[in-house]
């Protein structure tokens, strides 16, 4: 059956399921003193874990996603030393050759920061070191190879190093304006020695091998740079990756006439290396393998994802003995979480639905596919979120929950009610999974105690099956 049918007939069916109560006049005109309804409300502290996933894209060819790249580190006293290198895949802005005459003069990397900073507060130290890619990995295709947060790429000797000194208040106040007017730039000029500008300077100026004009020919001759964090560095810092902006790497050369440059921007198989050298509850935990930490804490982590996975169990438990109920109201609550300090949490988290053996349930799977298609859920990429609440426009957008004064909810009355629904059937949806919008290109985080989890129901049954 359609899902929109399904759930307006639902809908329907609950109003005239209400309606009913509004006659409560008995077959003599007397008002009826029992109410064949019953409204009730409970809440339910929900089972929760723990568990790493690898499956987090960085790359900057996913429509609708941020092409932020970032480098830098810092200390995180929950989950330990977080470091963020970029990989950046060049592109000529002119396939055309230079004069014959011309005279290489310098060769400038330049990143404009998109103001996202994490990991500190007041002003910090940041230095880095730019190295070409040695690695044939970036090659021309479509689509392009995705890369994942812990992918690397093997890289030469340091080739130049820039510094910044960074005001992470400044940073914030400027990342919470739409167009700022204000451009924050780090310029590295390459060292004069390395065979990288040479080799590039020769590629513009007798084309060899047609590798200028040629994507693939261009890939494999120059392969890229790579932006490492060094020391002093207390943060990991944005930038941005748009062809459109200030991110370029730029080469300066001069002939009897005029003084020249030429211009090469990211393209989309740029992406960031994240990693995290683990401390605490989650030092050691493998990809996939979800624990109950006994210090009774759970954990989000964007970048190099650490995921909290909500058990649906306790629900099952609570509402099985129930044959009939309509959902007025369905919240899922994180009530507070710990003091976040200069950490702050993701403003907006996701519901992913995740199988018995811990894989997401997957849209290019026929049996996720046909499973899925009797639930409240929408697609992202090949996966599939919690749905919220229909609208007027239609079908209810993706279940957000927001962060607000240390707390996170949302309203899954449709979703939960569609559990329910589908209470005596073999299958069941037996995992949501906290997940943030921009996990592979943002680094925020928060931690909670299990306790916090609840979902608060207000539902409505007949008085005759209490």
């Amino acid at each position: 059956m359609n899902l929109w049918v399904k759930r307006t007939g639902q809908l329907l069916l609950a109003a005239l399921f209400l309606m009913a109560c509004e006659d409560e006049n008995s077959l003599v005109g007397f008002k009826n003193p029992i109410s064949p309804f019953d409204v009730r409300f409970l809440e339910i502290p929900l089972e929760s874990s723990v568990m790493l996933i690898d499956s987090i894209r960085t790359d900057n060819q996913q429509f609708g996603i941020s092409g932020r790249l970032m480098a830098g580190r810092y200390m995180d006293p929950i989950f330990g030393e977080v470091s963020a290198t970029s990989f950046m895949q060049l592109r000529p802005s002119n396939t055309d050759t230079i004069p014959d005459n011309s005279v290489y003069d310098s060769i400038i990397l330049e990143l404009q920061l998109d103001y996202y900073s994490y990991g500190a507060s007041g002003i910090t130290q940041e230095s880095y070191s730019v190295h070409e890619i040695t690695e044939d990995s970036i090659s021309y295709s479509f689509p392009i190879k995705p890369y994942f947060f812990h992918n690397s790429l093997g890289y030469g000797s340091s080739m130049g190093v820039g510094t910044l000194e960074a005001n992470h208040e400044i940073l914030k106040r400027l990342s919470g304006i739409s167009n700022p007017d204000t451009v924050i730039n780090i310029r590295i000029k390459l060292n004069e020695t390395t065979s990288f500008n040479f080799r590039l300077f020769e590629l513009l100026l007798n084309n060899a091998d047609n590798a200028l004009k040629d994507p693939r020919k261009f890939r494999y001759a120059i392969k890229g740079l790579a932006l490492v964090p060094e020391n002093p560095s207390g943060s990991i810092i944005g930038f941005t990756g748009s062809s459109l902006s200030r991110s370029r790497l730029t080469l300066h050369y001069h002939t009897p006439a005029d003084t020249l440059a030429r211009v090469f921007y990211f393209d989309a198989g740029s992406f960031n290396n994240i990693t995290t050298n683990r401390i605490g509850d989650l030092a050691g935990l493998n990809f996939y393998e979800p624990i109950q930490p006994a210090s009774d804490k759970r954990y989000v982590q964007n970048g190099s994802p650490a995921v909290t996975r909500i058990h649906l169990s306790d629900f099952h438990t609570a509402m099985d003995t129930i044959p009939k109920a309509i959902f007025n109201s369905a919240e899922l609550v994180i009530q507070t979480i710990e003091p976040p300090g200069a950490f702050e949490p993701p403003p907006t988290l996701f519901l992913r639905t995740l199988k018995d053996d811990n894989q997401f349930f997957n849209n290019r799977i026929a049996a996720d596919r046909q499973f899925m298609a009797t639930q409240f859920v929408l697609q992202d990429e090949n996966y599939f979120l919690a749905r919220g609440e229909i609208s007027v426009a239609g079908l209810g957008p993706i279940a957000i929950l927001y962060y607000s004064s240390g707390s996170y909810s949302t309203n899954l009355t449709l979703f939960m009610q569609t559990v329910f629904d589908s209470r005596n059937k073999p299958d069941r949806i037996p995992y949501l999974v906290f997940y943030s919008a921009d996990i592979g290109k943002t680094l925020n985080r928060f931690a909670f105690n299990k306790d916090q989890l609840k979902l608060r129901l207000y539902y409505t049954v007949p008085a005759n099956e209490l």
